[in-house]
Formats: structure tokens, sequence, C-alpha cells
């Protein structure tokens, strides 16, 4: 094979409909990653306040600066996992769309499944109305809490009257108001990760079976080359 016959076969290969279903089903793992990896990270960093002897030792009232780099770290993990959540969501849709117009087939599957299992999900609104407080108006600021009973526990708070000073919560109001006083950091970002999670397992399913022959076609072309 000459190397000018390589090249066209090689252009046909790089702007096939396969490659770009590739590219954009590839687009959505990686978005997918970047919201994933920051999700562990924030857990992992504050993985340690779950043994309560390390915590109070670390956190003691004389050691205030352990105390205002926890909030520090917290703040700027938390203030990544919003945004990547964010990313997620618009990625989602503009890819979505791309590949999946009004009238494929998967279309209405796909808007059935996100109006049932997201669009309404009080908590799904929550963190994207959150992030909006957190790039437009103010970063959030958690604090370390330490609740005493028959064992300690210590958490990273928000100050839900704080956040109610903001006045673009729309229908997420209601929930945040019946948060209490604080809501806990942690547990708001695991409840959010698994919703988002369990969609994008369904999602990610869906698309192994829809696009599996244009996958093996990509793959049959490559070896050709």
């Amino acid at each position: 094979m000459t190397k000018t016959e390589f090249a066209n076969r090689f252009e046909d290969f790089q702007n096939s409909p396969e490659m770009e279903i590739y590219k954009n089903l590839l687009a959505l793992k990686a978005s997918f990653r970047v919201f994933n990896g920051n999700f562990n990270e924030l857990q992992e960093y504050l993985e340690h306040l779950k043994t309560p002897n390390e915590a109070l030792v670390k956190y003691s009232y004389d050691k205030r600066e352990n105390i205002e780099a926890l909030i520090d770290e917290s703040s700027r993990l938390f203030h990544n996992f919003l945004s990547s959540a964010k990313s997620l969501v618009d990625h989602t849709r503009v890819i979505v769309n791309r590949l999946y117009p009004a009238d494929h087939e998967f279309n209405q599957e796909y808007q059935n499944k996100l109006q049932a299992d997201l669009a309404n999900h009080p908590v799904q609104k929550f963190i994207q109305n959150l992030r909006n407080y957190t790039q437009h108006y103010t970063l959030p600021i958690p604090d370390l809490q330490i609740a005493f009973g028959e064992d300690m526990k210590f958490t990273m708070q928000i100050d839900t009257k704080e956040l109610l000073k903001w006045k673009k919560w729309g229908d997420s109001k209601p929930y945040l108001e019946n948060l209490g006083d604080s809501f806990s950091l942690v547990d708001l970002a695991n409840e959010y990760y698994q919703i988002i999670q369990d969609f994008y397992v369904w999602l990610t399913e869906r698309q192994h079976n829809i696009h599996q022959q244009d996958l093996e076609n990509l793959k049959n072309m490559q070896k050709d080359l």
C-alpha cells in the first residue's frame, strides 16, 4: 500500500460516523470520570473524621491551624465536586442531543428516564442550585462539628441559615429549610453521587447495546489500516 492510499484510508477512518460516535462516548466517560474523581477525593480527605480518637487529637482546641486547614481543603474539594457535577449535567445534555436527536428511537426512552430519576429529584435540584450559589454568590464554608453522645462524631457541616440569605433557591428552598440548622457535607455528596451513578450505569449500558455494532465496525476499520 502506498503512503497516499494509507493516508486516504486513515482519513476515512478518522471521519467515519463510527469514530464520531466513539469520540462522543469517550467524552461522556471522561466527564463522569472527572466527577467521580472529585467525589472520591472529597470522601478520602474526610475519611479520617470517622476515627474519633484520631480526630480529637488532630483538631483539639489548641490546634486551630489544623482546623483552618481542614476547612480550607474541604471547601476546595467540595467546590470541585459541585463544579464537576454541573459540568457532567451540561456535557451529558449536549452529547445525548448530538447522538440521539428527536427522531432517534432512544431519545424518548432517555427523556423518560431523565424525568423519572433525575429531573424532579430534590437532591439533584438542590445540588445544581448549590453549585450556582457557589459559582455566582459565595463559597459555602463548612465547619467542623462534634456531636457528643455514646460515641463522639466529627462531621463537616454547612450552615443552612447562611445559605438561606441567598434569594435564588427557587423550588429548592423548602428542601433546604427542611435540612435543619446544618447538614453534613459528606452525606449530601454521598446521596447525590448515588443517584447520578445509578443513572450513568443505566445510560452506559444502553449506549453499549445501541452502539455495539458501530464500535465493532470501528474496530474492524482500524484492523484494516
